[in-house]
């Protein structure tokens, strides 16, 4: 037995079947499966012959219409992607530290963003007024948050035990035994760095407090004029120009697990009649052999069990750089152009169709907005401490989320 006839036994095939293929020429067997007897001018291309035969024979549930496609040398594929149409992309500067954005200003090298560019001086007033107000918010914040903190250690400086410096003279101290002095100062060194550790993680603990109080008052008091969510009703018509690329990022992950989410996910979007609108990507890192062959199965029978021909696709990597960021930056580099607007999934992540398209008009109605972020909420866990946090989050999660979002104004 030889490695020809290895292959020829994994074959789908009956007992006459394999008996009639040749068994010493690896080339000669994929000839024969090709019904088409197709011609190639490279003979690592001969094993594309017979891919269409072997799908038929492997998987021929999972075979949709419309999933073989020939490239431009005629070689029979699987239309896994659509056309790639490359773009640049290049980053706008962005100076997080305050600090320097003001020594910029003053030298007059501030640098605009691109988008304000764009916008009419309407537009830019509008974006300079909530800027403004997003920067008084958490002016606010770090004043509330800095007072407490005052108060709280001034409190904690009152129940040490060494009040003053009455336990030390500094005109005794001269000419004095220098480990003695040190033995003297030692106990209020200790004491101030209590202070000092109390005072940073105090100032932590109250700036948790209050932007989750502010997050309930915003609950209580209802929507933000401010926020991105009152720039929509949830009922306007998404405009077909526009499209949307939903992308999940995986690597050696379960398959049962990622398409069972992914199909409930395009369900959700069908149901509301607004799938024409989006496409599905998914972007595989996977390395394991074992895996990767489960996953492209599991996409062609997803496509062959919901209808989505045309917008759902697959891809895997052959050379994984940088990972899944890596994987997000290809996608965007060969398809991102061709949509406007781009959801990342992850691996274990469903959303339903509601959701997804409250989302694209979130964006339509705020075209300057950079990252929509919902809030995620864990579903099905097993273990009392994932179930605890699954009630956590159902319980005061929206005050967190909502905070975040009041701050995140401007």
């Amino acid at each position: 037995m030889n490695n020809t006839t290895k292959y020829i036994d994994a074959l789908s095939l009956t007992d006459s079947e394999k008996a009639a293929l040749p068994g010493t020429d690896l080339r000669a067997v994929h000839e024969a499966l090709d019904d088409e007897h197709q011609t190639f001018s490279r003979d690592d291309d001969t094993p594309l012959a017979s891919v269409k035969a072997r799908l038929e024979q492997s998987w021929p549930d999972s075979l949709a219409g419309d999933q073989l496609t020939k490239d431009d040398e005629g070689r029979t594929q699987l239309k896994a992607m659509p056309k790639a149409t490359r773009s640049s992309m290049f980053p706008d500067p962005w100076r997080t530290n305050p600090v320097g954005r003001f020594w910029d200003r003053l030298r007059g090298r501030d640098v605009t963003p691109r988008y304000l560019s764009r916008l009419t001086k309407e537009e830019q007033a509008h974006e300079a007024k909530w800027r403004t107000v997003g920067s008084l918010r958490r002016y606010t914040l770090l004043i509330l948050t800095l007072a407490q903190t005052v108060v709280a250690t001034w409190y904690m400086k009152t129940i040490l035990p060494y009040q003053g410096w009455a336990l030390i003279n500094p005109a005794d101290m001269v000419g004095q035994n220098v480990w003695l002095s040190f033995m003297q100062l030692l106990p209020y060194l200790l004491q101030t760095g209590i202070l000092i550790l109390f005072a940073v993680l105090f100032c932590w603990v109250s700036a948790g407090f209050w932007t989750a109080l502010m997050g309930f008052l915003q609950l209580l008091i209802g929507r933000d004029k401010y926020s991105i969510s009152a720039s929509t009703v949830g009922d306007e018509p998404l405009n077909p120009e526009h499209r949307t690329a939903l992308i999940m990022p995986i690597c050696n992950e379960d398959v049962s697990r990622v398409f069972a989410g992914l199909r409930a996910t395009w369900e959700s979007v069908k149901a509301t009649g607004q799938e024409k609108h989006f496409d599905v990507y998914i972007l595989s890192d996977s390395y394991n052999p074992d895996i990767c062959v489960a996953e492209q199965k599991a996409w062609m029978e997803l496509i062959a069990e919901v209808q989505g021909e045309g917008q759902i696709f697959y891809r895997r990597r052959r050379r994984r750089v940088k990972r899944k960021s890596g994987n997000i930056d290809d996608f965007c580099r060969r398809w991102g152009n061709q949509y406007s607007y781009m959801v990342v999934l992850d691996a274990d992540s469903v959303m339903s169709g509601d959701c997804l398209t409250n989302l694209v008009r979130l964006m339509e109605a705020n075209p300057n907005a950079g990252i929509i972020q919902s809030s995620p909420r864990a579903s099905g866990m097993d273990t009392l401490y994932a179930r605890c946090q699954q009630f956590a989050t159902r319980v005061y999660g929206a005050a967190v989320y909502r905070r975040s979002a009041l701050l995140a104004v401007g």
